[in-house]
């Protein structure tokens, strides 16, 4: 009877723990970030923005302003490369293209040396 009640308590406990940690988060939501998915994405960038390299290898964010509009759209050059500047991996631009969509819709996409998607790009957007 003593076993029972006590995993009542831990899984109680464990509940409560759970209840209140959802309220505590470090930076800011995701709904303030927005993917650079396409290169009409890059088109918009001006000269001055901000836009980050996520690194899904090593987990890290690094901040890359925007100098030109040729500097943004050596971004997402298809066969361009991107280095990570934490762990060193080099990824590569790739672009997918759908076979039934049209020639307009594409993805920008990151790979490293076996195919994988290991990065994408993002910018940050302020709420009104």
């Amino acid at each position: 009877m003593k076993t029972i009640s006590t995993r009542i308590r831990v899984l109680i406990a464990t509940a409560a723990v759970g209840a209140l940690a959802t309220f505590g988060y470090a930076g800011q939501g995701i709904q303030y970030w927005k993917t650079l998915g396409s290169e009409s994405d890059f088109k918009q960038l001006k000269p001055g923005a901000d836009v980050v390299y996520v690194c899904n290898m090593c987990k890290t964010l690094t901040n890359i302003p925007i100098k030109s509009q040729e500097h943004a759209l050596t971004l997402c050059k298809e066969d361009s490369s991107m280095t990570c500047p934490s762990c060193k991996k080099t990824s590569k631009v790739v672009i997918k293209r759908a076979r039934n969509d049209a020639p307009t819709h594409t993805e920008v996409t990151y790979v490293d040396d076996k195919g994988k998607e290991c990065g994408f790009m993002a910018i940050h957007e302020e709420k009104q």
